[in-house]
C-alpha cells in the first residue's frame, strides 16, 4: 500500500462517527428508555441464565423477560472473525411492515448499547409498550 493510501485509510478511520459508549447497566438503560417515552419497561442485570433451583440470581427478575442484551468483551481475533464473516454475507435490504423483525444496522462506533436498546424495544412483546415509537422504521 502506498503512503498516500495508508494516510487516506487512517483519515477515513479517524473521520468515522463514534458515540461516547453507554455504560451497560440497568441504572443507565432504564432511565434512558423512560426519558424517551417507554416508562412501563425496565432493564435488569442477569448474571446467569441457569434456571436450576440453586440459582438465586434469577429470583428478583420480573417475568417474562421481553428481550436480552448480551454484554461481552471483544478481542482482536473476534473483530477479525466478524469482518471475515460479514465480507461474504449478503446485505440485508428488506424493510417495511411485512418484516417480522425491526433491524437497525450499526454505522456509528461505540453505539452498540444504544442499538441493543433499540432492538430490544422495537421487537417482540416489548414493541407493544412503545406505541408509535417504532412504527415509522
Amino acid at each position: 500500500m502506498s503512503e498516500s493510501a495508508t494516510s487516506h485509510s487512517r483519515a477515513a478511520n479517524v473521520a468515522r462517527k463514534h458515540y461516547i459508549p453507554l455504560e451497560s447497566s440497568p441504572d443507565v438503560f432504564t432511565p434512558l428508555i423512560h426519558n424517551i417515552g417507554v416508562p412501563s419497561l425496565s432493564f435488569y442485570d442477569i448474571l446467569s441464565v441457569d434456571e436450576s433451583d440453586e440459582n438465586e440470581l434469577l429470583n428478583g427478575i420480573p417475568r417474562p423477560a421481553l428481550a436480552l442484551i448480551l454484554v461481552f468483551p471483544t478481542t482482536e481475533t473476534y473483530e477479525k472473525d466478524i469482518v471475515e464473516a460479514e465480507a461474504n454475507r449478503e446485505v440485508y435490504t428488506a424493510s417495511g411492515e411485512s418484516e417480522d423483525v425491526v433491524w437497525f444496522k450499526q454505522t456509528i462506533g461505540n453505539a452498540c448499547g444504544l442499538y441493543g436498546i433499540l432492538h430490544a424495544l422495537c421487537n417482540g412483546e416489548a414493541r407493544k409498550h412503545i406505541g408509535r415509537f417504532c412504527d415509522d422504521f
